[in-house]
């Protein structure tokens, strides 16, 4: 197939497209700094800005599934919602215009539902007990990305052994829960109201669970959908490498159109 990745040099988009390459499918990575990718075989990388809906549109054309595994950024600068909720729209406006096939959209854990009518973003244990009884290599990844030592410092008081596996940290608790916003979360919040009841175009949103990392992956995944997957009443988690099996093989089997589902892998590795 002919398959489109938008932010194909992030993280999770970097891991899709390397598996979609090798099973032997035909990929478009789209991205700001496409010039950065890699030059391999089976794929061709376009420099993007989401932004300019035409040339999105154009790039799009002729694809028979779009994976957007855009994402606006992981401060908390009002900025970072407006990107993210702003560049779903356009990615949708884009894609209906371009005549693709299949847009699987890649969101964030707060539009999963931890019971009906409560998303994780709305439960009264958010942000709270989701960070603060976070293990270490998912703190240091979070430290890692946004900058924010806090979190750094919660994952070495867990490796020093001051907290037990999963018990709170009442230091991070303490800060996260007088944030106001996490900008990101909303926007991919957002996001799914963007999907939510259409049938104009083929669909799906897949939300990552909370403990989403890098790793080495198992080669296995539990899916699950719309509802937050739990692990002995702890939020679960997933490996990159085995979201990206996950998603991949939803790109050929279009199994989940109209859907809002979730993945997560082996727990012994959180």
């Amino acid at each position: 197939m002919r398959v489109a990745v938008i932010g194909h040099t992030g993280m999770g988009g970097k891991a899709i497209t390397e598996e979609l390459v090798r099973r032997g499918h035909q990929v478009t990575g789209l991205a700001r700094n496409a010039d950065k990718a890699p030059q391999i075989d089976g794929l061709t990388n376009v420099g993007i800005d989401i932004f300019d809906p035409a040339s999105l549109r154009d790039a799009l054309r002729g694809h028979d599934v779009v994976v957007s595994a855009f994402a606006a950024g992981h401060d908390l600068s009002p900025d970072t919602f407006y990107r993210q909720a702003e560049g779903t729209r356009r990615i949708i406006g884009a894609f209906k215009e371009s005549g693709a096939g299949y847009l699987l959209y890649i969101g964030g854990v707060a539009s999963l539902y931890t019971e009906p009518g409560v998303q994780v973003y709305d439960s009264p244990g958010f942000p709270g007990t989701y960070f603060g009884t976070a293990p270490a290599p998912f703190l240091h990844w979070l430290g890692e990305i946004t900058g924010v030592g806090l979190f750094h410092e919660s994952a070495e008081r867990r490796e020093r052994g001051e907290l037990g596996p999963r018990e709170s940290d009442p230091v991070i608790v303490g800060v996260v829960d007088s944030w106001e916003a996490i900008p990101l979360l909303e926007g991919c919040r957002i996001a799914l109201d963007l999907f939510a009841h259409r049938t104009d175009i083929d669909w799906s949103f897949l939300s990552p669970p909370w403990l989403y990392r890098p790793g080495k992956g198992s080669g296995s995944y539990h899916l699950g959908i719309d509802y937050v997957p739990m692990e002995n009443g702890h939020p679960a988690g997933i490996d990159v490498p085995d979201l990206a099996l996950a998603v991949c093989d939803e790109t050929e089997r279009r199994a989940l159109i109209h859907r809002h589902w979730t993945v997560s892998g082996a727990q012994e590795n959180f």
